[in-house]
């Protein structure tokens, strides 16, 4: 695996990581800066979800005739331009219109990065490969969204985004030097790509994916309010939570990698997803208790990070000639269920106290364990007809 380029394309996601969470922590900010409700103010990381899954499938799907290296770049200048119109907005609809430029530029990139980080690793390393670029990616929730969230404490939000510019324009000329030209893939029909969603495993498997992120994102887009409001942190406070729950999903990133690859993504996904719902379902009976809530906020990050990776190997396993379809449709879906996690969240919170949050989310994360188990059973039914044509 060419590891320089490999860290080189998590920069990147870093990037759009950091981009996408970094509204999370500093909502409150926000919708007193533009005079909106917090609930209206979660709606910039609905719209960006959704304009990301966007850009992750129809972009992807659009462009996949051209040079995959052009394509990365035309991506990463396109971000670059609309982190510059985030920090310039004067009003919630110009920032909004950023978040949505970058959101799908942001969607093209992680996918056709994903993809190169994969065919640039050996076989029996692509799920680390894979694990790295998603390490970039919660590397933001490590570095990027606590940093942004306490220096908002201090000078105005918008600089976070004039300093994402100045570093994605940095990774934009690495990039342009350094990294392998590829062609693109002849042009699939739709009916085509459609088809691939035919096979019940593939169609469970992404099930899972939209199940797992909107639980996930039904509290982390509301994380700001809910630990002010119930273990009432200050803003320093939920700067440090932040820090820790991303450092832990930073972790639980790199452990699920390592698993798919020496255990297999079957057993990683079950464990981390039953960790995952525990998780959420403790946080509601240690609210009061912010020792106990930190640590388990530590168990909730680490879980839900490590089921990504091989989630990422699972699906493209079932389909290895068409990996980056199959990497556009997880990528699009794992949006749609952020986008439909922030939205339920927010009407959850207009109708009921905040820490039920935690319950609701874990309800979802327990159907995503469910269709996961279907989805390996259906698969270890096919592979065992397989054999068995094998054999006559």
């Amino acid at each position: 695996m060419n590891r320089s380029l490999t860290y080189l394309l998590a920069l990147g996601a870093f990037l759009t990581g950091t981009a996408e969470f970094i509204a999370s922590g500093i909502l409150e900010i926000i919708a007193a800066d533009f005079g909106v409700s917090i609930s209206a103010a979660g709606q910039l990381l609905t719209f960006y979800s959704l304009s990301y899954a966007f850009g992750a499938l129809v972009l992807v799907l659009a462009t996949a005739k051209y040079n995959r290296k052009n394509m990365l770049l035309l991506s990463l200048a396109l971000f670059f331009v609309s982190n510059l119109i985030a920090f310039s907005s004067v009003n919630y609809w110009m920032l909004l219109t950023a978040r949505i430029i970058m959101a799908m530029s942001g969607g093209l990139y992680i996918v056709i990065a994903t993809h190169y980080a994969s065919s640039l690793a050996a076989p029996q390393k692509r799920g680390n490969a894979m694990a790295i670029i998603l390490t970039g990616f919660t590397l933001s929730l490590v570095v990027g969204v606590p940093i942004g969230t306490f220096a908002s404490a201090y000078v105005d939000w918008r600089y976070t985004y004039l300093f994402l510019a100045f570093v994605t324009f940095i990774t934009l000329i690495f990039l342009m030097r350094l990294i392998p030209s590829r062609e693109g893939n002849p042009g699939m029909p739709l009916k085509q790509q459609l088809r691939i969603l035919s096979d019940k495993r593939l169609l469970t498997g992404l099930t899972v994916t939209i199940l797992w992120i909107l639980g996930y994102t039904l509290l982390f887009a509301y994380i700001a309010p809910f630990l002010s409001k119930t273990a009432h942190f200050s803003i320093e406070q939920i700067s440090s939570a932040l820090f820790i729950l991303g450092l832990f999903a930073l972790i639980g990133s790199r452990v699920g990698g390592f698993a798919v690859d020496r255990w297999g993504p079957v057993k990683t996904i079950s464990i981390s997803l039953m960790v995952h719902m525990l998780a959420l379902i403790s946080m509601f009976f240690v609210v009061n208790r912010p020792n106990l809530l930190l640590l388990t906020i530590m168990i909730w990050g680490a879980a839900t990070w490590a089921t990504t990776p091989a989630n990422q190997y699972y699906l493209t396993s079932l389909k290895p000639r068409s990996s980056e379809i199959v990497l556009s449709f997880h990528t699009a879906l794992m949006n749609i269920g952020m986008t439909l996690g922030a939205a339920f969240g927010g009407s959850v919170i207009a109708s009921f106290p905040i820490t039920y949050l935690t319950l609701i989310a874990s309800l979802f994360v327990f159907l995503a364990f469910i269709t996961a188990t279907i989805s390996f059973r259906l698969h270890h039914q096919e592979r065992s007809r397989s054999r068995s044509r094998q054999d006559r």
